[in-house]
């Protein structure tokens, strides 16, 4: 029976039980108060003045506890320990104090410590506590790198090591078999028979060296010794045998070259004998497939594993300028390490990994699997947020996609991918020639409204030593590869109206390209013309006002520079295709294009939402700024609207000064050349990195541009000297600073006004007025586009369905694939479905109609009713 204690009040135990008990949840009291007064200046000190408490205490209420009130810190936040002790200030009492006077006691004692106690330091900011962890990490590996050193010298140690299997010494160490990596010669033959491909290194000669797959370790009288062996290829189990017996062996068959990510290894394709009829065969073409084998001839005496040919197509992807040659002296130095005698055996014949080989089987390879997806329903030049209604279309020239002359007897055969992205040089000519018959040719320069253009001119030279001088390309607003085609005559205005045609089915609104104003073309097409942001600015003013992508209804904030972006991925293309035959090259443009737009169709969705995020924001700030704008210039909605339609009447007028009688023609001239000399500058420098990959030639255009800077502020000071009226002068400080790039405001000179009053400022409010404008189109446009998105997924989730139920009773194979591409897509359905509601917020009501149609059409045929409504 348990005994119990009855505590005395009188007896010293307890009272000294009771002091320490007591000591001990003061010490627990004031650390707690002294970490929130840390953390409380801690928040306060981003000012110059420590933020005080708004809440005083004077002796009575309750005060903010650990529970009670407003958490200061996250529970996840740690702190300096407390150096200080409060033992030896703690009075023991002599009596019991009532809650009050021992909270007055408790708040005495806080207030001394608290006025003992250093300030805080300041809170780091989110760059400076970057950069204090990148520091720290720095001095951890600093201090870590003569251990790592060590161990590294350390792994070079051979030991004594025994065979994982029967315990002997071994001889033979495999980097692919750990843990148990350790083997003796035999036990090393008979577990890597099957496994051909694993890296091994030998130790009989006390350190570790590499070994091919066809050398064996055997112990003998005098130690240790390398032999030779035959490897069989790997490969899937092919009973071929007419008595259907079980009872056959595998002997190394014709010999047979494997290149892997690891490298090339001389191996021997499996000869199958039944020992009951004696028959013999070998695996064929289907069964290599089925493998993992890709042949790189016809007959199968060089295979390619599919992972290094799928390896190599994403970092072509992903690498442009990364050339075939560069891949085989990669799988060559790979060939060393895990071999390198064998490598040596081999170093002197040539092509020991033929590059010619490589890159004719992986086009090849990239063919079928491009016909594969095909069968699958694939659309690798169409947008999904595009479809069926594409609002602008954006094309533009890339002189850095030339290549040279080639004198080969194989240039003229044809290529794998033709008219698929690349159109057809000889149907390109043919329009060519009709647009030029049909209007009258420019030489040198065109023109573009007032302003001189390159880009215009329909006559060009051709240079001597290249064959194609670039390339023409359409994207549409979200930066997909629609059509291109090859320049040959530089970048005249006829190119970009081909592809104009061409993408005519897809009914775009707008069309974005360097030049908009030429009427006699403008009955071709349907689209509106439509100048980029970036080539607006090195237009004259009046043409940025009438066909600026800004000032379009109905365009958002379509920029038109998406080909500027996707340029600068083709661009480092050059860097190999440049030396190409023509049919090679237009196949590997073709295929950096499609792998192009796989990578945009896995993040559009994330695209999408992101944009329309922002767009809100914007929205709002550009909303506000405008408002701020009205009332700084006192401006009422009617003040508003006649301001816009003054700055498009004054746009539309192409009338010139001619206030000066007497000095007029000298007047007109000078404008004239500064007008030129002005744009000539602005377009030299936005095309000086773009369209010119040659430091030689830029130099020069360095050096002509600077010459056209220095004549352009030498006319611009000789018009000053002959106007008199100085309000009428050129602001030369405001040009050059325009020249620089850094400012956007277009440039009004003193003889555009017209007599119109205040047109700068007129036309600064109407660019606001339009940026609004466009910010509330674009997020309409947004929403549509999500909504033809998910369309769009869920109408080839049907089509992939129907097809699949036709082939059915077909080809095993084909119903396989699409199945797995339909489960793809139901997948990415549910993914993009639920991206787009969580951007949308409240208006993701629009997409309900789309999840909510046809949710059969996105399940397989094996699933159950009820699991199509879980799924959906």
């Amino acid at each position: 029976m348990a005994t119990r204690h009855i505590l005395d009040s009188q007896d010293p135990h307890y009272q000294e039980g009771r002091r320490m008990a007591l000591e001990l949840k003061h010490d627990h009291v004031l650390a707690e108060a002294r970490r929130a007064a840390l953390e409380r200046k801690r928040a306060g000190s981003g000012g110059d003045h420590p933020r005080t408490s708004k809440r005083v205490f004077v002796g009575r209420g309750k005060p903010r506890g650990r529970r009670g009130g407003r958490r200061q810190a996250s529970a996840t936040v740690t702190h300096p320990p407390v150096e200080c002790s409060l033992s030896s200030s703690v009075e023991v009492p002599s009596e019991i104090l009532n809650p009050q006077e021992e909270f007055e006691k408790n708040m005495e004692r806080l207030s001394n410590i608290l006025a003992s106690c250093p300030s805080a330091e300041p809170q780091r900011s989110s760059a400076s506590s970057w950069s204090f962890r990148q520091q720290k990490a720095s001095e951890r590996w600093k201090e870590a790198r003569p251990y790592h050193l060590q161990c590294l010298i350390a792994k070079e140690a051979v030991g004594h090591p025994s065979c994982c299997l029967c315990h002997e010494p071994a001889v033979i160490r495999c980097r692919e078999c750990l843990p148990e990596d350790w083997f003796c010669g035999d036990c090393d033959v008979l577990h890597h028979k099957k496994q051909p491909l694993h890296n091994r290194e030998s130790v009989i000669h006390g350190f570790f060296e590499a070994i091919p797959p066809t050398s064996c370790i055997i112990k003998g009288d005098g130690g240790y010794c390398t032999h030779e062996q035959a490897c069989i290829l790997p490969t899937v189990k092919v009973p071929d045998c007419s008595c259907e017996g079980t009872n056959f062996t595998v002997l190394p068959g014709k010999p047979v070259i494997l290149i892997t990510i690891n490298g090339r290894f001389d191996l021997h394709q499996p000869l199958y004998k039944c020992q009951t009829c004696q028959q013999q065969w070998t695996p064929d073409s289907k069964d290599l497939l089925r493998s993992g084998y890709w042949p790189a001839s016809v007959s199968n005496s060089t295979l390619y594993t599919l992972d290094l040919l799928s390896s190599f197509q994403e970092l072509k992807v992903i690498a442009p300028g990364f050339s075939r040659q560069a891949f085989a002296k990669l799988l060559e130095h790979r060939t060393k390490q895990h071999h390198k005698y064998y490598f040596f055996l081999y170093i002197f014949q040539s092509g020991y990994i033929n590059g010619d080989a490589l890159q004719r089987s992986f086009l090849e390879f990239s063919y079928a699997s491009f016909e594969e997806d095909q069968l699958c329903c694939s659309a690798p030049f169409t947008c999904p947020a595009c479809t069926p209604e594409m609002l602008a279309v954006s094309a533009d020239g890339n002189r850095k996609l030339y290549r040279f002359q080639r004198n080969t007897r194989c240039s003229d055969d044809p290529g794998f991918f033709e008219v698929l992205f690349v159109a057809e040089d000889s149907a390109v000519s043919t329009f060519v020639d009709t647009i030029q018959k049909a209007v009258r040719n420019t030489q040198g320069r065109g023109t573009c409204g007032d302003s001189q253009w390159t880009a215009a001119r329909e006559t060009s030279r051709r240079a001597s030593k290249l064959d194609e001088e670039g390339m023409e390309v359409a994207v549409c607003r979200h930066g997909f590869l629609l059509k291109a085609l090859n320049m040959y005559r530089g970048e005249i205005f006829a190119y970009p109206l081909y592809l104009q045609k061409e993408l005519m089915p897809a009914k775009a609104k707008f069309f974005a390209m360097d030049v908009a104003f030429l009427p006699a073309l403008q009955e071709l097409t349907e689209m509106k013309p439509f100048l980029s942001i970036m080539h607006a600015r090195a237009h004259a003013t009046k043409c940025e006002i009438k066909w600026s992508g800004r000032n379009q209804e109905g365009a958002g904030t379509t920029a038109g520079e998406e080909v500027e972006q996707v340029n600068s991925y083709l661009s480092r293309c050059a860097l190999t295709t440049k030396y190409m035959s023509k049919a090679a090259r237009v196949d590997m443009v073709t295929l950096h294009a499609m792998g192009w737009n796989h990578k945009k169709s896995l993040s559009l969705h994330q695209a999408l939402s992101t944009r329309y995020v922002k767009t809100c924001q914007r929205l709002q700030d550009e909303t506000a700024r405008l408002a701020a704008l009205k009332t700084e210039l006192h401006c009422t909605d009617e003040l508003v609207s006649q301001w816009l339609s003054d700055v498009k009447e004054w746009a539309a007028d192409e009338t010139p000064d001619t206030s000066h009688a007497t000095q007029g023609t000298t007047h007109r001239g000078l404008q004239q050349s500064i007008e030129g000399l002005y744009l000539s500058v602005r377009q030299r420098k936005q095309t000086l990195y773009r369209q010119n990959d040659s430091s030689k030639f830029r130099h020069r255009l360095r050096r002509k541009l600077a010459e056209d800077k220095k004549l352009l502020l030498q006319e611009m000071q000789k018009y000053n000297g002959l106007v008199l009226d100085s309000a009428t002068n050129i602001d030369v400080a405001a040009v050059e600073h325009s020249l620089t790039g850094e400012s956007s405001v277009s440039q009004i000179w003193p003889w555009e006004v017209h007599g119109s009053a205040n047109i700068s400022i007129k036309k600064q409010l109407h660019d606001q007025v339009m940026l609004a404008m466009r910010l509330q189109e674009e997020k309409s446009i947004l929403v549509l586009e999500m909504a033809q998105h998910c369309t769009w997924l869920q109408s080839l989730a049907v089509v992939l369905k129907n097809k699949m139920a036709e082939e059915d009773k077909g080809n095993e194979g084909l119903c396989f694939l699409l199945r797995r591409r339909l489960s793809e897509v139901s997948e990415r359905l549910q993914v993009v479905l639920q991206q787009y509601k969580t951007a949308l917020g409240p208006e993701a009501s629009v997409l309900l109609h789309v999840e909510a149609e046809d949710p059969s059409g996105l399940s397989s045929p094996d699933t159950s009713e009820d699991e199509e409504e879980n799924t959906v």
